[in-house]
């Protein structure tokens, strides 16, 4: 294995559980203030689809299939 394949696979896990948290802040009604800006719902719900789709191409990354090896031309 690559070691950039297995960077990716730890990502993804970390992307993936980042997505979960903002889900459950986006479900339970959580509003967030930090610095004096405040995020709702809204902000947790953009979150947690842009989290999902970085995990996706990270595992599509790390554990896609290898490209099928074709036949030589004669």
């Amino acid at each position: 294995m690559s070691r950039s394949k297995e960077i990716a696979k730890f990502a993804c896990g970390a992307e993936a559980l980042h997505a979960v948290v903002h889900a459950y802040l986006w479900f339970s009604g959580t509003t967030l203030t930090l610095f004096g800006i405040t995020g709702g719902p809204v902000w947790n719900l953009a979150s947690t689809i842009g989290n999902a789709m970085v995990a996706v191409v990270l595992g599509v990354y790390a554990w896609g299939r290898k490209p099928k090896s074709t036949p030589a031309h004669k």
